[in-house]
This record gives C-alpha cells, structure tokens and sequence, in this order.
C-alpha cells in the first residue's frame, strides 16, 4: 500500500501544480506560436510588398526608356508618395530627376535630388543624387553650392567622380590652381584600371602633367 500511497500521492501533487501553472505554460505555448504565424506573415509581406514596388519601379524605368516622360513621371510620382522609404522609390527619384534634366528642368530635377538625399536610407544612393545634384547646380551657375554639394560626397563611394566633377566646378570658377589639384587627386585615386584619358586632357588644360 505505501508503494500505491506515493503514486496516489504523486499524481495529486502533479495535478496540483498543473492546476497552478499548467493555464500560463498553454498561454506561453500560444503566444510562441502565434509569434512565428506572426514573423512568417509579416515577412511574407514584406517581400509581397518589395515585389510590388519593384515591379512598379521597372514599369517607371521602361516608361522613360520609351520617352514616356508624362506617363514615367505620374507613375513615378504614385510610387514615392505610397513607398517614399523603400529604396527603389530612391532609385525612381534618381530616373524622375535624369527626365527633368533632359526636359531642362533644373528646378525638377533639383527636386527629386533632393527628394533622394531627404528619404533615401542607402548612403551610395544618396551620393549618386549629390554628384547629380552638384552637376545642375554647375549648369544653372550655382558654383558655390554645386562645390559645397560635391564635397559633401563620401570618398569611400565615388572618389574619382567626385573629385573631377570637383575640378570642373573650380576650373569654372577661374581657380585652375585648385582644378588641377582635383584632377591630379581624381587620377591618383582611379585605381581600378578604368581608362582616364580623359583626366588626364582636363589635367593637361590647366596645366598638369600627371598624377601627383
């Protein structure tokens, strides 16, 4: 008996703590399976979300390629306005703004740069929209904000790109002194093997010789 007295036992004292703390093991249980339902739909969505967005995107960047502009602006202008953090809404920016330069409008075109540098999370990306940005205000004769814009540009992305674009917007401000420093920089840092004949003829036309 005192062997069947124990289990008795045994089965009343886990029925006790089951009692007390089975409702919070099920309730924990739950929760950690809605959490991954949960996770799994939410990226689920997000990639049905990013699929969306891209194809839009692509849909933005044929318009334009067939001359679409009107068409290729009013797409593009939806996709910013519903997506304005994902990175091809950047990138769409970046197409809007090459269709003003093409249409002359500087001021469109300043905008949807700047459009970029306000919403893009991707540093590269928004380097890309300082160089372009510092190109038209080189255009519309802002020299003084097309340098402060091209030398806010990060040297770990664009190195050469910048400081050519950097020595053309001197050399256009009379400083060839300054111009050859950056051309010389500009060829210093082209070690990718890229050909840079054409630095070294805007180095020669201020006087350079050759990398520094």
């Amino acid at each position: 008996m005192e062997g069947y007295t124990s289990e008795q036992e045994q089965v009343e004292s886990l029925k006790r703590w089951w009692k007390a703390n089975g409702p919070s093991i099920v309730v924990g249980i739950a929760l950690s399976a809605a959490l991954v339902i949960g996770g799994k739909w939410w990226l689920a969505r997000q990639q049905d979300q990013a699929e969306l967005v891209s194809g839009q995107y692509e849909q933005v960047l044929q318009e334009a390629q067939k001359g679409n502009g009107a068409a290729a602006l009013e797409r593009g202008g939806r996709l910013l306005q519903s997506s304005a953090s994902s990175s091809y809404a950047a990138l769409t920016a970046l197409v809007l703004a090459k269709l003003k330069v093409d249409q002359g409008d500087l001021e469109g075109t300043r905008y949807y740069l700047q459009w970029v540098l306000d919403h893009a999370s991707d540093e590269s990306l928004k380097d890309v929209a300082r160089l372009r940005l510092a190109q038209a205000l080189l255009a519309k004769g802002d020299m003084v904000g097309a340098l402060q814009t091209v030398g806010a540009v990060n040297a770990k992305f664009f190195p050469v790109a910048a400081q050519e674009l950097k020595g053309d917007i001197l050399l256009a401000m009379g400083k060839r002194d300054e111009a050859r420093a950056a051309y010389g920089a500009a060829i210093a840092a082209n070690t990718g093997g890229a050909d840079q004949t054409h630095l070294q003829m805007k180095l020669t036309e201020v006087g350079g010789k050759g990398a520094p």
